[in-house]
């Protein structure tokens, strides 16, 4: 029976697992291959501490995520497919609360993001 997210340990491995597809994926893997080529640790370091403070509610990451996206040419086909991966890595690895507000943030983020990166693509910047 899998268990719920509920340490550090978990957060760790669900980043690792979801990245771990990530990197191989046809249609969202060159956004951040070409981003992250070299910089994956500090990369993962920094989403261990954004998904620990949004999963576990412990203020561990300060910060704006969503202009780091900004001049990727991301399109919501991307954002959607981003949400299949995040989702099937979470089912793969874990079931209960904690899970479900995984998959539930991750749409909202999802949608979030690609809200503002339109807006600010359509005032031109």
């Amino acid at each position: 029976m899998k268990q719920d997210i509920n340490t550090l340990k978990d957060v760790h491995q669900l980043v690792d697992a979801f990245y771990a597809k990530v990197r191989e994926d046809q249609t969202i893997g060159s956004f951040f291959n070409e981003r992250l080529e070299g910089k994956w640790e500090a990369h993962h370091k920094k989403l261990y501490r954004f998904w620990h403070t949004v999963l576990l509610r412990k203020p561990d990451y300060f910060g704006n995520p969503v202009p780091l996206h900004f001049n990727m040419h991301l399109k919501k086909e991307h954002f959607d497919h981003w949400l299949v991966v995040w989702c099937h890595t979470v089912d793969g690895l874990f079931e209960g609360m904690i899970a479900e507000r995984a998959k539930f943030r991750g749409k909202t983020m999802a949608q979030a993001f690609y809200s503002k990166i339109k807006s600010d693509e359509l005032r031109g910047k």
